[in-house]
């Protein structure tokens, strides 16, 4: 018995041992071979069964029950390469190395997302990474120098400014807005851009080309700009936190004027001297007394003590040794004290600039959700500005089941801006701008006395407030009246003025995707944008030129409120090899603005700044504007066995900026692409990728006005109790969209394993039916009308280059380049235009067909004659011989003889203004947790019309102005200094800074525009304080700028600058840290 029951237990043991050994359990880990870090959710599959399982949050895996047969896993991600190993006893540790052949990068285009590799357009993207180099309150400013073939110009650097006027691929009108469409999550977007955080953009598309935007029909001429905003990632929950505290300061310097007061008196003194010794021919010493004395009458301020009896400025024309700076002289019973400030000092300083953003994001298999706060604190280098912006967005989408799909974007901005009154390029007596830019070093921003002690002190008004020179001899310095800009000091009116403006926008974006079947979706996606704008400028009762007025307060409310509403349907399927994507939609676009305005004078109390605590309501209007754009679009997208491409779309708009008649217009777009790497007769191992494309299309500009189309009226009241309309202007029915056709051709390329990669595109971008004002006698009640006449053409050529120079496990050193060359040309012009002069001229510029949009026509600088005088060319053949001028009303040929006075000279061609190439570069470094990226900006050949050299540059063709002299004046012609090339600077000359080709200046510069350095603490250091990931840094923007002449921003305008200092760009520096939990 016993040797039956112990046989028993043997063969029990044997077939449970033989079962364990049948099956077993297999456990490892996945790392990537590239960081070091765990792969999450990487698929691990035993070789030849369905047995398999996902790598956990640690990249771990286990697998029970694996049969004793199997040999081998198979583990396999997203952009790694598959790998094959042993199965062993003990913990299985898999790396996986990057595939970048396999990891085919998906981009947002319009309506929807496709693959790179399948594109047939031309677009430029900008990932998170990219926008991370880069610390801007508006994510536009990011976009220049890394995208290939878009320029900006006009940026402002006021805190919280709108991006500056942006064109892609050329100029597409001359009348009309070339500004791009900008879409956010799928919706128009116009609104500033600095109501969005930029840590919040996941990406940002710039599309270029007829393939990529003409689904957006009217509104895509001009390209458009795709924003992305951030969504649920992590399959775990994930919380960022990043502080950010920098300072601002300038970024371009002002020109280089005479700072010096001795050294401007100087300068002041030579063009006086001139005048009595050489035209008037008085000798040396009546020169000198007359010089000093007229310059000191017209000056009215002298700000040095000289000996009695004794001049300013002496026989050698240099400051009297004997001056002392500072001059005290009595009236009224007190000793007033004169002495100069330096104006530019007083109103520029650094500034604080904090941002503080925190984001958490998660997903499932069910959905995502992200959710983010952040505060911007932004001081402007100005005093008295700044921009303060609350920012709060939600991001959610949840799949209830397989077919329902529901997604919701809500966000919420709260800003405020305050600015100094008449910041504008005008030259208003409370511009600061035009202070800073043109005041002379002789006058002082405070009226000062000597106190009891005999020391200088700044006076106190009746107020207790510091007093400051308004330039009137009645209230200020006695008996003494400011030349310049009298009656107002903007550094003293603006410590009381409030230019305040306050903003809430409100969005929320909805969507409902509903999957009919494996292979048919629909998607409904609305949108609704709602903004509040209340704005009030306070300009104060107690000083400047509101002083009779008794103060003012202006006030205005504006509220918009912009819908999209999108519906497609997408049918995608697989045939074998065929593969095709089919969309049919349809959009509708409207927007409402109301606006309110009044303004009121004689305040109570510059403290209640209403309209109800003013005496006078002295004006007020309001008004309503609404604009929509309707259209029914569709699309296809087919390709064959991943290696052929071809595209096609279609879209009818209506706008309400035109006629019913012609409100409807056709767009379209046919692309196709050829991965020819992927043929077997291309048998090229050092070619990873190389794909050439091609692409055409019709898109259309509708930026014509509200109201061009129809005869518009003014209002007026024609007495207390009715109102009465008098003929404005003339519409005409018959306009249209402008349309723009374009052809893009490129390569795309990679090379080396991925090491150099780049593309290149040529373009040819022709508009036509351009909008064009048509003049007419006024006695039809109006100057003009407008019309669909003329045509222009853009051409050129983008090249984008990346290299990656090192790439091993802990070290990676990229390198990136773009360089873009356009030229423009107009086709055709209006008749009436062109007339017998082949051409037309208007603003100093000649347009003809053949030319640029940007073709000066200028009097011709012919260097000096014997005394020094200016000189111009003249054309015999455009001589009138009555008057003895030429004609200016047409370009001149020949170069006969030569003028000092440039009202008789002829004007010449100066051919394109616009740079010849422009583009960007940069590097980027990383190695052992630290990391550093460098990006610069250029701009090569062209010129700019520099209109502010030329105002410091001027003389004085009457009594003097007080205003500020440029350092180049000292190096005018004299009969000591006969060698120089700048103009004799003389007394009562008229024409020594006349408009010329003297001032056009070459528009190449270089930015450095961003750096960036960081470090990324290991892992090991962290987890056991829970934290995930721990970056400092240090950030730069706007760091250094190199042009022509210092001062001079290129960047301002294709035409020319302005003769007042606009908001300087600005450098931040910033230091930060970025927390991951």
């Amino acid at each position: 018995m016993k040797k039956r029951t112990l046989f028993f237990l043997t063969c029990l043991f044997l077939s449970i041992g033989m079962m364990w050994a049948q099956h077993s359990t297999v456990s490892g880990i996945v790392i990537s071979e590239e960081d070091g870090e765990p792969v999450i959710g990487a698929s691990v599959l035993v070789v030849g069964t369905q047995t398999g399982t996902m790598t956990d949050l640690n990249g771990k895996f286990t697998i029970t029950n694996v049969p004793a047969s199997a040999k081998r896993l198979k583990i396999s991600y997203v952009g790694m390469r598959p790998a094959e190993v042993r199965i062993q006893s003990g913990l299985i540790r898999v790396t996986l190395q990057s595939d970048t052949e396999m990891l085919d990068e998906v981009m947002v285009v319009a309506f929807g997302t496709q693959k790179k590799s399948s594109f047939t357009g031309s677009a430029a993207v900008l990932d998170s990474e990219d926008l991370a180099k880069h610390i801007t309150t508006n994510v536009a400013n990011a976009l220049v120098g890394t995208t290939p073939g878009l320029q900006m110009r006009g940026g402002s650097g006021a805190p919280g400014a709108s991006s500056g006027s942006i064109n892609i691929r050329g100029i597409s009108s001359l009348s009309l807005s070339t500004e791009p469409l900008v879409i956010v999550d799928g919706a128009p977007y116009s609104a500033s851009l600095s109501n969005i955080p930029q840590s919040d953009i996941e990406s940002v598309t710039v599309l270029k080309d007829a393939a990529s935007a003409a689904l957006y029909g009217a509104r895509g001429a001009s390209g458009v700009i795709l924003i992305t905003t951030k969504t649920g990632k992590n399959k775990k929950p994930q919380v960022n936190v990043d502080v950010k505290w920098g300072s601002n300061s300038r970024a371009v310097q002002d020109y280089e004027t005479i700072n010096d007061p001795g050294q401007y008196y100087e300068a002041m003194y030579s063009q006086y001297y001139n005048y009595y010794f050489y035209s008037q021919g008085q000798n040396a010493a009546t020169a000198n007394v007359n010089a000093n004395s007229t310059m000191l009458n017209q000056l009215v301020y002298n700000v040095y003590t000289i000996p009695e009896g004794e001049q300013l400025i002496g026989l050698d024309g240099k400051l009297n040794p004997h001056a002392t700076l500072g001059r005290a002289y009595e009236a009224n019973g007190e000793t007033y004290y004169l002495y100069p400030d330096n104006w530019t000092d007083a109103a520029y300083s650094n500034s604080l600039r904090q941002e503080y953003t925190i984001n958490i994001n998660g997903s499932n298999d069910k959905g995502s959700f992200y959710a983010s706060m952040g505060y911007l604190d932004d001081d402007g280098i100005i005093e008295y500005s700044g921009f303060k912006r609350f920012t709060a967005r939600v991001k959610a989408d949840y799949q209830p089941t397989k077919w329902l799909k529901l997604g919701a974007n809500v966000g919420y901005v709260n800003s405020t801006t305050e600015s100094n009154a008449n910041m504008d390029t005008s030259l208003s007596s409370g511009n600061l701008m035009y202070y800073t830019s043109s005041i002379a070093p002789i006058y002082p921003i405070y009226v000062r006395v000597l106190d009891a002690n005999g020391s200088p002190t700044i006076r106190r008004d009746e107020y207790g407030n510091p007093q400051y020179d308004y330039g009137v001899a009645a209230t200020n310095y006695p008996g003494l009246t400011r030349p310049f800009s009298g009656t107002n000091n903007p550094l003293g009116t603006n410590r009381y003025n409030k230019d305040i403006s306050k903003g809430q926008q409100f969005n929320g974006n909805f969507s409902l995707d509903i999957n009919f079947t494996d292979f048919l979706k629909f998607n409904a996606t609305s949108s609704v944008i709602w903004g509040h704008t209340n704005y009030s400028l306070l300009q104060t009762p107690l000083y400047g030129p509101k002083v009779s007025a008794g103060g003012q307060i202006d006030k205005s409310q504006t509220d918009n409120i912009r819908q999209n509403h999108v519906q497609t349907l997408t049918y995608f399927d697989q045939f074998g090899n065929h593969n095709i994507n089919v969309m049919l939609g349809h959009e509708y676009y409207d927007t409402k603005t109301t606006y309110l305005y009044a303004y009121g004078q004689g305040l109570f109390s510059q403290e209640i700044p209403e309209i109800n605590a003013s005496a006078s309501k002295v004006s007020s209007n309001s008004y309503t504007s609404e604009y929509n754009v309707e259209g029914y679009f569709g699309s296809i997208q087919y390709n064959y066995g991943e290696k052929y491409f071809l595209s096609g779309s279609y879209r009818r708009d209506a706008s309400s900026r035109f006629a019913k008649e012609n409100r409807w217009g056709n767009f379209w777009s046919a692309g196709a692409a050829w991965l020819i790497n992927k043929e077997s007769f291309f048998d090229v191992p050092w070619v990873n990728e190389l794909k050439l494309k091609l692409s055409i299309g019709q898109q259309g500009n509708d930026n014509a006005g509200d109201f061009a189309y129809v005869n518009t009226y003014s209002l007026s009241a024609s007495s207390s109790s009715s109102m009465s309309a008098a003929f404005r202007m003339m519409g005409n029915p018959d306009i249209s969209w402008e349309t723009t056709n374009n052809l893009n051709v490129g390569l795309e390329f990679s090379l080396f394993n991925q090491r150099l990669s780049g593309s290149i595109d040529f373009y040819n971008k022709k508009t036509t039916d351009l909008l064009f004002w048509l003049n007419i006698p006024e006695s039809a009640g109006t100057r003009g009308y407008y019309d669909n006449i003329g045509d222009i053409r853009n051409r050129g050529v983008e090249l984008t280059l990346q290299g990656s120079i090192i790439r091993t496990r802990n070290i990676d050193w990229s390198l990136q380049f773009n360089i873009a060359h356009n030229k423009d040309e107009i086709l055709s012009l209006p008749a009436s235009k062109v007339g017998l002069l082949g051409g037309y001229s208007a603003d100093w510029k000649w347009y003809k067909v053949g030319g640029s949009i940007y073709n000066y026509m200028l009097p011709e600088y012919a260097g000096m004659d014997e005394k020094g005088q200016a000189l111009y060319w003249v054309d015999a053949d455009m001589v009138d011989p009555s008057t003895g001028a030429s004609a200016t009303n047409r370009p001149a040929k020949n170069h006969s003889y030569t003028t000092t006075d440039p009202n008789s000279a002829s004007r010449y061609e100066q051919g394109s203004s616009l740079p010849k190439a422009y583009g960007g570069f940069g590097t980027t470094f990383t190695a052992y947790g630290f990391d550093l990226s460098m990006t610069f900006d250029y701009q090569i050949g062209g010129q700019v019309y520099d209109a502010r050299y030329m105002s410091l540059m001027s003389n004085l063709t009457g009594s003097a102005g007080g205003t500020a002299l440029h350092v180049d004046a000292l190096k005018a012609w004299t009969p000591n200094n006969t060698s120089s090339d700048i103009p004799r600077m003389q007394y009562m000359d008229q024409y020594t800074a006349a408009r010329s080709n003297r001032f056009m200046t070459s528009a190449s510069y270089l930015n450095f525009q961003s750096f960036t350095v960081g470090y990324t603490l290991p892992k090991s250091w962290l987890s056991n304080l829970g934290i995930e990931k721990l970056r400092v840094y240090a950030s730069g923007e706007n760091l250094c700028f190199w042009s022509a002449r210092k001062g001079l921003d290129p960047r301002y305008s294709f035409n020319e600058n302005t003769s007042v200092n606009v908001y300087s760009p600005v450098r931040t520096v910033t230091g930060g840290i970025q927390l991951t939990f």
